[in-house]
């Protein structure tokens, strides 16, 4: 997944601290990010000393990884064209093959669209301040604290004789297909999650349901919840045909080949042969960011 960038480590501690010419400079414009060209069609992330210094003195702290500090600059204006850096689409980041400038790239966005969305006090209408403590913006006025948003979220992989269910959300173009998937609500559990999201979108009934992993998901500044979980009753999809357009059963053979390893979804479906194992229930091992290993338990 694309959190994973062992042995490298992520610290997302919060300090404030001035940048320096070689750290890291995330800069954002809506959903554009300024990279670096490299040789092959690659992309890396520019550093301070490679952008005007009035604006870098402006970028706040984000965080580090291993040694290296990133900073955020969230104006765009003086930027616009930079001799050897380039505007590019973030879903670019999907393609870099560098995990780290992956991973920190679409991290910056997160904090970069948490801040463009609060730039305005919600309750009083004032200009809102980066609080000096935390990571967090503060009113001056009303006193009113907003935090980076963190939406959870679930995905599931429905399973059934040895088949997995897979989705087509509406807006996806045909033959796209997916995990069925969805924000929790007030009030849920997360198997409470599960249970609805299934229900909803393709009318079947789950039970035995078993975590799997999480994953950070910056493009939708969600904490994606990975689950698997047994249809009980009627195995036969009814997709809600307003969020799914179509459901079907598929073997693990024959789920389409992906070699992206970026997503929770990618995951799941790669741990289908270790869940169909044979026997007692058995321990497959998830990698998690910073190198440190989780041990789940799937049942048959």
């Amino acid at each position: 997944m694309f959190q994973d960038i062992a042995p490298h480590r992520f610290n997302n501690a919060f300090f404030k601290d001035a940048i320096s010419p070689e750290d890291v400079l995330l800069c954002y414009s809506g959903s554009h990010i300024l990279l670096q060209p490299q040789a092959g069609g690659s992309f890396a992330l520019p550093r301070a000393c490679h952008v005007p210094q009035q604006n870098a003195m402006e970028a706040i702290y984000l965080f580090s990884v291993d040694d290296t500090r990133y900073f955020g600059f969230w104006q765009p204006h003086g930027l616009e064209d930079v001799p050897g850096l380039v505007w590019q689409s973030t879903q670019v980041l999907r393609t870099v093959p560098d995990p780290v400038v992956c991973f920190a790239g679409m991290e910056g966005w997160h904090l970069y669209r948490w801040f463009r969305a609060n730039r305005f006090c919600g309750h009083c209408g004032r200009p809102m301040e980066l609080k000096g403590d935390e990571r967090a913006v503060l009113c001056p006025g009303c006193g009113q604290v907003v935090y980076p948003r963190i939406s959870p979220a679930i995905i599931t992989a429905v399973v059934h004789d040895h088949k997995l269910l897979l989705a087509r959300n509406a807006a996806n173009p045909a033959g796209r297909f997916g995990l069925v998937a969805g924000f929790v609500e007030f009030g849920e559990t997360l198997e409470d999650t599960v249970r609805r999201e299934v229900r909803e979108e393709v009318g079947l009934q789950v039970t035995d349901i078993q975590y799997f992993a999480s994953q950070p998901w910056p493009f939708s500044e969600s904490l994606m919840l990975g689950f698997f979980a047994k249809v009980e009753g009627d195995p036969v999809p009814h997709p809600d045909h307003v969020e799914i357009a179509e459901a079907k059963w598929v073997t693990p053979e024959e789920l389409p080949q992906n070699h992206s390893n970026l997503s929770i979804a990618q995951a799941l479906m790669q741990a289908l042969p270790k869940f169909f194992g044979q026997g007692t229930p058995l321990l497959f091992q998830v990698n998690d960011p910073g190198a440190a290993v989780i041990l789940i338990q799937a049942g048959r």
